[in-house]
Order: structure tokens, then sequence, then C-alpha cells
């Protein structure tokens, strides 16, 4: 066996793997900021738009939210700040009701339907 050809094969190889991750990093990169710029394209188009959306109403001017008796005000609070922070204020809490457990339901008909 000859050392130097398997020193050979293997340096070759750990330069190729290196090399390949290095170029497959750079198109990611390259492709990212190709992304960002389409996207900052679109939001420079949508920014009037967005201006002439109606202002949101302040929290005194909305009605309380009819809660089931047995939740908490806490519970309310934190379902009404979750609404806001992911539809930007746009949708309002307009009540809080429990539902019922379908997950157990289900997990009774799964077990205990026929083959």
């Amino acid at each position: 066996m000859d050392l130097g050809f398997d020193v050979v094969v293997m340096v070759t190889g750990i330069v190729l793997v290196f090399g390949i991750l290095v170029l497959l990093m750079a198109i990611i990169t390259v492709e990212g900021m190709i992304f960002d710029k389409i996207g900052k394209s679109k939001k420079k188009a949508a920014a009037p738009a967005k201006a002439a959306a109606p202002a949101v109403k302040a929290a005194s001017e909305m009605p309380a939210p009819e809660v089931e008796a047995g939740i908490s005000s806490e519970i309310v609070a934190v379902i009404a700040a979750a609404i806001a922070a992911m539809t930007g204020g746009k949708y309002t809490l307009r009540a809080v009701r429990r539902a019922s457990n379908n997950w157990g339901r289900a997990g009774v008909d799964d077990v205990t339907s026929p083959f």
C-alpha cells in the first residue's frame, strides 16, 4: 500500500467537501441578497396603500369582550394581546368561551373504532 496516495486522496476529499460547502454558502448568500431587494421593492410599492389604511381605534373606544364565567381576566388580557400582536390591531376580541375537548373524544374514537 502506498501511504502517499492515501494521503492525497484524503486531502483531495476534504478540500473538495469544504470547497463545495463554501460554494453553497456563496450561492445562498447571493439568493438572500436578491430576495431582499425584491422584498424591499415590494414594500416600497405597497407603502402608499398602507398610509391610506384607517386608523386603529383606541382601547377606550372598544367594547369589553363577553367572557364566560370561570375565565380569569388575565387569560382574557393574554388572548386579546395575542390577537392584537398577530393582526397589528386590525381585529379585536369580542367574546371568550370555553371550547369542548375534542382531543379526548378523538382519542376514544381512535382506540375504540373497529379495524
